[in-house]
């Protein structure tokens, strides 16, 4: 806990959550809206979600980490698809600042992650995951917490909190921004849109990591453009936003088995906890395991995009192309 005087007892300053700093109210969206309403509603929706997870650090309230990666995630992603729209570049400047944050946060929630997947083994695992790795990863995961919460109350953190609200608060437009938000969001999302599905056609099972990662970020990009779309694109849009959604849950999976074979990789260079030689054999299963698990993830995403390619064409004819 932080003291009153903002230092947590190591030396550390923390800057607190300003209760003054408040998103605006939701903006209400339609098919007669601007863009610059559209895009409005969107910063002013992600920017209180961003500030009520992030209200809830200190507590260490359930799922707030995720859901302020989360926030932070869509926030990005709308101000590279529709940054174009606001004036000063201020989407570049915020999009660095908003991944820094987000980066901030992954440690604890790769972490979590890897802890509960652990702890719901089941007792008859003959390898022994839980029994080798979980301790490790909890005490991993309480420095991790303590890092991100530093990250979290740090004037860098603050500013951007605070650069958040007042361009949810009062956005600056270009000319561009004053069209009918139909004709200016949809040639942007059909272009999120088409860069995924044209990195997902050409990826295969066997692909590295690196190339499925890009996919999936290009995956998670067409979705959140989608989303932010659809209030006055109508039901084609939202339905594309639902479809990369689906198609991103085994993407997804994939990844954790990527991070968590990086964890345990990690757990046997930890020298500070030496491992048994049984110890060390459960791990080197474990990262062997790993592998399978990406493969097969990659292979759902494949055959769940071959499966979707045909309402895919269709949802897109109906958005106009």
């Amino acid at each position: 806990m932080t003291s009153p005087s903002g230092d947590d007892g190591a030396g550390v300053t923390r800057v607190p959550v300003d209760p003054d700093l408040v998103s605006p109210p939701p903006t209400p969206v339609g098919r007669d809206s601007t863009a610059g309403v559209a895009v409005m509603a969107h910063l002013r929706r992600q920017t209180g979600a961003l500030l009520a997870a992030d209200a809830g650090f200190d507590d260490d309230a359930p799922d707030a980490v995720h859901a302020a990666r989360v926030a932070a995630r869509r926030l990005r992603s709308g101000l590279r698809v529709y940054g174009d729209l606001l004036r000063d570049d201020v989407g570049a400047r915020l999009r660095p600042e908003l991944s820094w944050y987000a980066g901030a946060l992954s440690p604890v929630r790769d972490l979590e992650v890897f802890a509960a997947s652990l702890a719901a083994t089941p007792e008859e695992d003959l390898h022994g995951y839980g029994e080798t790795l979980l301790p490790w990863v909890r005490h991993r995961l309480v420095l991790a917490r303590a890092a991100a919460l530093d990250d979290a109350r740090s004037p860098r953190a603050a500013a951007l909190r605070g650069a958040l609200v007042a361009l949810a608060r009062t956005p600056a437009f270009t000319a561009e921004a004053a069209r009918k938000a139909p004709k200016v969001l949809r040639p942007r999302v059909l272009r999120a849109d088409h860069r995924a599905s044209r990195l997902l056609e050409q990826l295969t099972p066997d692909d590295g990591s690196d190339a499925w990662h890009s996919g999936r970020i290009a995956a998670k990009r067409a979705r959140y453009a989608a989303e932010v779309g659809a209030p006055v694109l109508g039901r084609p849009c939202d339905e594309i936003a639902r479809l990369w959604a689906r198609l991103t849950e085994p993407l997804g999976d994939a990844q954790d088995a990527v991070v968590q074979r990086a964890l345990v990789l990690d757990r046997v260079d930890d020298v500070t906890v030496p491992l048994s030689a049984g110890e060390a054999f459960v791990c080197g299963v474990y990262v062997a395991s790993t592998h399978d698990r990406e493969v097969a993830c990659h292979r759902r995403a494949r055959e769940a995009w071959s499966a979707s390619r045909g309402e895919h064409k269709i949802l897109r004819k109906a958005m106009g192309r």
